[in-house]
């Protein structure tokens, strides 16, 4: 090993040296050490016999693992990280530990019991130091066999425990008993739900939870014992759960219903694979994303104060016959119209489909302010019968005032040479009149773009402003002076001509993505 650095001192006018650095107080050195990850922090330590053992005393102790240089020297790596990991915690003093991370990649069974080993001092040190947040992350290179990790009981029995977040590739199960009575995050990523109970046996324990993230892994259809799992039901009910995420990391091929139950949610995403039901009995919601395969969303009561709602699920995946079929849009229908007092509205034609199919009258969105349409192309569904839906839905929205298109392409309302001629049985006139702002995302500058620009100028009377976006409106100056030249029936509608990626303000990020300054 090297020989430290010389010390580099400091000579007063007097001509006396001086370790100004070692002349800290503890105070400020702890906050220097703790913008470094702990081994970090640790080698540190080489510089003075002064804080020699300062970094034991960190609020924070972020431990990683992860080598990708040498895969032949892992074994030996890991060994050494598992032995000062557990010296980092053994070896605290009786300052307080705020947060410990414990990240390992290329997990491999073979580093199990070393892994487990390391659990057991966290587990003590939780309940001895108060910690408050706790993140365990585990990662696998390649998918092999699953198996099992072992949790210290500690991990799930802390009274001080407020954020905690598990995100790990291999299995492990939620304990019988779970107490984590003043944890508000909760953060569950790869989950693999071996049985029905398991999550809100957990959420039981935490009965101040705000916030849940659940991402679901395949289902490990057979337990230990060969014992095929049967999950009909996954309950998620928490009085105080505020947000919740809900997705699958990978299509969920086993069928079941989703029942999220809260007085105070406020904002639930669901992400789903495969054909499942969903039923949300949230009075309070503000916010709704509805995204991926679904049979079935059904809202149990009114949604009174909504406020955004995206909805892009898919409700025609791998229909099979036609009763499937009726049954599907009569789940959408009653879907969209369990979402009348919503404020702003996010559709994909995904959803566009299945009420085309379904009953023509639409319930009327009096609250809809403003309303994004995501067009999905498919050659097989008219567009035509599009066409026909966002007619009945514009004709449903009385006080529309934003309508946004995130890309308006070449068919979009009909084929090329009608384009234009579809204008008004797509936008009449007494639905144009009330519009306040049109956005256009992606412009491409094609001549059914500037047509359907014109039409809206020359026709919203109560227009305040029309944006474009696109990269690079500087290189073509004639299609800003084209639009410009277009009648406005609104003298006070501004044309706004704004740049792709203008809301990224880091110039750092925008120096990485080759953005203009």
């Amino acid at each position: 090993m090297a020989d430290p650095p010389e010390k580099r001192v400091q000579r007063t006018p007097d001509g006396d040296s001086i370790d100004r650095l070692s002349a800290l107080s503890d105070c400020v050195l702890l906050h220097i050490l703790s913008l470094l990850k702990t081994k970090e922090a640790a080698a540190t330590s080489i510089l003075s016999t002064r804080w020699r053992n300062l970094f034991v005393s960190l609020p924070d102790i972020d431990l990683c693992f992860c080598v990708d240089d040498d895969a032949s020297d892992r074994d030996r790596l890991f060994y050494q990280f598992t032995h000062f990991s557990n010296r980092v915690i053994e070896q605290r003093n009786t300052a307080p530990i705020r947060k410990i991370r414990l990240r390992v990649q290329h997990f491999v069974e073979r580093y199990r019991l070393g892994f487990e080993s390391l659990l057991i001092p966290a587990a003590a040190a939780i309940s001895t130091y108060n910690v408050e947040q706790l993140h365990i992350s585990v990662a696998m290179d390649t998918a092999t066999e699953k198996f099992s990790i072992r949790f210290p009981p500690g991990i799930f029995s802390s009274e001080t425990i407020v954020s905690l977040s598990l995100s790990l590739d291999v299995g492990w199960n939620v304990p019988d008993f779970v107490w984590l009575p003043n944890l508000k995050y909760l953060f569950l990523r790869r989950f693999t739900l071996v049985d029905e109970d398991s999550i809100q046996r957990f959420l039981q324990g935490c009965p101040l939870l705000e916030h849940l993230i659940l991402t679901v892994q395949p289902f490990s259809y057979e337990s230990e014992s060969q014992e095929s799992i049967e999950v009909e039901v996954l309950h998620i009910s928490s009085p105080l759960l505020k947000g919740l995420v809900l997705c699958w990391n990978e299509k969920v091929e086993l069928e079941f219903t989703i029942v999220v139950k809260s007085e105070n949610l406020e904002s639930l995403v669901c992400f789903l694979q495969g054909q499942h039901k969903v039923t949300i009995d949230a009075p309070n919601l503000k916010s709704l994303n509805v995204d991926g395969h679904v049979l079935e969303v059904h809202i149990v009561q009114s949604l009174v104060s909504i406020d955004k709602a995206v909805v892009r699920a898919e409700f025609l995946h791998n229909v099979t016959n036609l009763g499937d079929l009726f049954l599907r849009v009569q789940h959408a229908f009653e879907f969209i119209s369990g979402l009348q007092n919503v404020k702003s509205l996010n559709l994909s034609e995904n959803i566009l489909k299945a009420l085309y199919f379904s009953q023509p009258a639409l319930p009327t969105f009096r609250n809809l302010i403003k309303l994004e349409l995501e067009p999905v192309y498919c050659p097989s569904f008219p567009r035509s019968w599009i066409l026909q839906v966002l007619s009945n839905l514009f004709e449903s929205s009385p006080n529309l005032e934003v309508l946004i298109f995130s890309e308006v392409f070449k068919n979009y309302f009909g084929e090329d040479e009608q384009f234009g001629s579809v204008f008004p049985q797509a936008f009449p006139l007494t639905f144009i009149e009330h519009l306040k702002v049109i956005d256009m995302s992606n412009f491409k500058g094609e001549e059914h773009e500037f047509k359907l620009v014109e039409y809206f100028l020359k026709n919203g009377k109560s227009l305040k402003k029309i944006a474009l976006e696109r990269e690079g409106w500087k290189s073509v100056p004639e299609y800003c002076n084209r639009i410009l030249s277009f009648k406005k029936c609104s003298e006070d509608c501004q044309i706004v001509f704004r740049k792709k990626w203008d809301y990224i303000t880091c110039p750092q990020l925008r120096q990485l993505m080759n953005l203009s300054p």
